[in-house]
């Protein structure tokens, strides 16, 4: 019967503890880790006329937060098959602009009904 009561505690302090235990791990751990690691690369894309092909083409640039211009261009609409074979003239033309996402929800909900913001 003693095990009995063992197994119980162990298991009361385990309940007890594992919020603690997470909040630890959380604030002492993956915070500092989300803040160190690198931000990840992003995929731009754009509608545009070609200066060199003289074309409506649609691209897909590599972009990391912060830049201020592409590191890559991944696709382009006047390659159909994906494959970028040109000598990549726009990324020296293009600009990355960044901005923070709004906290603010697109609607909110008011006494009267819903006011949508734009």
């Amino acid at each position: 019967m003693e095990w009995l009561v063992t197994i119980l505690t162990g298991l009361a302090l385990l309940v007890l503890l594992a919020p603690l235990l997470s909040l630890f791990l959380t604030f002492f751990v993956l915070v500092p880790l989300a803040h160190l690691l690198p931000h990840p690369a992003m995929v731009a894309r754009a509608s545009f006329t070609c200066p060199f092909s003289r074309r409506q083409v649609s691209a897909a640039f590599l972009t990391s937060p912060g830049s201020r211009a592409p590191s890559d261009v991944l696709s382009c609409s006047l390659f159909g098959d994906g494959e970028v074979r040109c000598k990549k003239g726009c990324l020296d033309l293009t600009e990355s602009l960044w901005e923070r996402r709004p906290v603010v929800a697109r609607y909110a909900l008011l006494a009267d009904g819903e006011a949508f913001r734009a």
